[in-house]
Parts: C-alpha cells; structure tokens; sequence
C-alpha cells in the first residue's frame, strides 16, 4: 500500500468514527471508494456498504442519538483510548499531555475541546507519519481496536465492519481469535485475583443488558500496552469508574 492510499483510509477512518455530521453523509461515497476491498465482509456480518449505506440513509438526528448510545455508554465501547488504559486514574492526565507532545511534534494541532486519546484524533495522526512510522502506531494500538470490535459485535452494532476493517489495517486481521485469547487472559487473571472482578453475563447464559452500569459491570480485557501505559487492570482489582465526554455539543471538523 502506497503512502497516499494509507494517508487517505486513515482519514477515511477517522470520519467515519467521528461523531455524524453533514459531512460524513456528504462524502460516504468517497469513503466507500477509499475503503472498498480492504476485506472487512470477511470479519464482520455486514460489510462497510451497509454501514455506509446506514450513515447516508439515517435521519441525522437519529444518527447522531445512536452514535451517542453505541459509543459513549459504557467504557468498552469508547473511543477515547485511555479511557480503556487508565480509567479515571490520574495517570491519564500525564499520558494526554505526552500523547499532544507527540501530534505537535507531527505538525498537528487539536482543537480546544479534542482530547488527544479521540481515535478519529489518533489515526488523524497516524496519517500525518510516513508508512511504516504510521503502521507502528496504528499497531500499538491493535489490542484496543480488538476489544472495540468485539464490544461492537456484542451490541450487533453497524459500526462493526469499520472496527473489523480497522482491525484488519493495524494487523488484526483475526480479530475474533484475539479477542478470544484476551478474554481467556483476563479470565485467568481474575481467578487468580482475590478481589473479584465483573460479571461475563453472556457466559452465566443470561440476557443482554445494554444499562450503562451492566456495560461497564460486563467490561473485561486483559492488561494493555499503550505507548508505554499499563492498563490499571494489571494491577488492581477495581473497575475504573467511567468518565463521559458529550459530543453533541462539540462542533466537529472533519479529520482532526
């Protein structure tokens, strides 16, 4: 893959994760051409067509209620990415301001309200890097990508085959047998644990609660590294209370 074509399907990415405005449903169609083959029917049920086909059709305000639902209830499903790393700890705040370092260093400048960890930020700035600088970072932050699209399927969200993709991009392109091996992980982790740790519904065979509270009861990963960050779970029993970010009141541009 040539550095223009990554360059455009990350930026492609990022509208497609951020939150939906006009814009997104005037530019789908190229969307759909940047993505188009990157292969994610084979790891989604429904491919990006549908997905994009979604986007265009939906009443925005609808849209945007969804987008608000499926991304910002529960921190499995969020797109900011030390909310999956840090939680609220307070070393979140050293890490966002390491994070901003490394954009401006980049030439890239958020606006007041962006938080650095944003996804649809973070691959704004993947694509500023040169190919393989760009891929590396997209790598770091594969096992999150993994947990997003496994939270995505859970909900049967159409948002799936954008993770799944995404996934595919940043060398995941099993992301169900990773997702698999992290859950194990976490598993054996919590059994060794004498503080127990949150409840897997699914496996107890019992129904689907999309609650806020049993979203993030339900949230479970194995430790992660991001740019040099441990995930809080390695070495703590606690969940993380979950921090919001509204997004409707933001007025976003497209990209960063």
């Amino acid at each position: 893959m040539d550095a223009t074509t990554l360059q455009r399907r990350l930026r492609a990415f990022a509208l497609l994760f951020d939150y939906p405005g006009e814009a997104l449903q005037r530019h789908a169609g190229e969307i759909a051409a940047e993505l188009e083959g990157l292969g994610a029917a084979r790891a989604a049920p429904s491919g990006m067509g549908d997905l994009l086909r979604h986007l265009c059709d939906a009443d925005l305000l609808e849209l945007q209620a969804e987008y608000v639902d499926v991304f910002d209830r529960g921190r499995s499903t969020s797109l900011n990415l030390f909310e999956h790393v840090h939680g609220d700890a307070r070393e979140r705040g050293q890490a966002m301001v390491d994070l901003l370092g490394q954009y401006r260093e980049a030439g890239l400048e958020l606006h007041s309200r962006e938080l650095p960890d944003y996804l649809p930020v973070y691959l704004e700035y993947c694509s500023l890097l040169e190919p393989q600088a760009s891929l590396d970072a997209l790598g770091e932050i594969a096992p999150l990508l993994v947990n997003l699209a496994a939270a995505l399927e859970r909900r049967e969200s159409p948002w799936l085959a954008a993770a799944a993709a995404l996934c595919a991009l940043a060398g995941e392109r099993d992301w169900r047998a990773s997702a698999r091996r992290a859950a194990e992980a976490a598993r054996a982790a919590q059994a060794r644990s004498p503080t127990p740790g949150p409840r897997d519904a699914a496996g107890e065979g019992q129904g689907a609660d999309w609650s806020a509270a049993a979203l993030d009861a339900a949230w479970a990963e194995e430790p992660v590294s991001f740019l040099g960050a441990c995930s809080p779970q390695g070495t703590a029993g606690a969940v993380q209370a979950v921090q919001f970010h509204p997004r409707a009141a933001q007025a976003r541009a497209s990209g960063a």
